[in-house]
């Protein structure tokens, strides 16, 4: 009996830590789906607004239905389908990152989803938005050439000035907050790693 006694203060005092993964995995699923519901929920808008288009433009007057004009609708419909099944595309690669593998592979994983990530913000944004912005010209340009110049340069001046605050403040800002989600997970991630070796 005195063994296990023994035994049993030898263990209240040992100063041997755990490693305190359940928080830091904690940490990493919360990220995780945080980005993974930003990029669902983006396409789903996207998807929203592209049939909300579509079906705006079944609802227009015959005398406005231009090839123009339904082209750039069509256009922009397009655009917004593609960025959503971009979009999905890339929140089916999060969820597709294995949780169960060691901290060094899951690491590993969420690393060279970063630099997908990266190598996607290269191209896709401007394309997005220069796409988008011709087709919105194109619309906007057959929808009011009868109107004034002024009030037609006016209309321009605002979209086009509020597809410039979308692209380098909103965008960016979105940007901002993923990489902060992506660095808290690799931090984690390299935490724990540090923690098992």
């Amino acid at each position: 009996m005195e063994e296990f006694k023994d035994l049993e203060n030898l263990w209240k005092t040992s100063e041997t830590k755990i490693p305190a993964k359940n928080d830091q995995i904690s940490k990493i699923k919360n990220n995780r789906m945080k980005l993974k519901n930003n990029y669902t929920k983006g396409a789903i808008l996207l998807v929203a607004t592209g049939i909300f288009i579509l079906i705006l433009m079944t609802t227009f007057d015959a005398k406005i239905l231009t090839t123009p004009i339904v082209s750039a609708m069509v256009i922009i419909s397009l655009v917004c389908f593609l960025q959503a099944g971009l979009m999905f595309f890339t929140a089916k690669k999060i969820s597709d990152i294995d949780e169960t593998q060691t901290p060094a592979s899951h690491l590993q994983q969420w690393l060279e989803f970063r630099e997908f990530q990266k190598k996607l913000r290269h191209w896709n944004m401007p394309v997005y938005y220069i796409l988008l912005s011709l087709a919105l010209g194109v619309y906007m340009f057959e929808l009011l050439k009868t109107v004034d110049l002024w009030k037609m340069l006016l209309a321009f001046a605002i979209t086009y000035s509020w597809l410039l605050f979308a692209y380098f403040y909103l965008g960016k800002k979105e940007v901002k907050k993923q990489d902060a989600k992506m660095d808290g997970i690799i931090s984690e991630l390299k935490n724990l790693e540090n923690q098992f070796n």
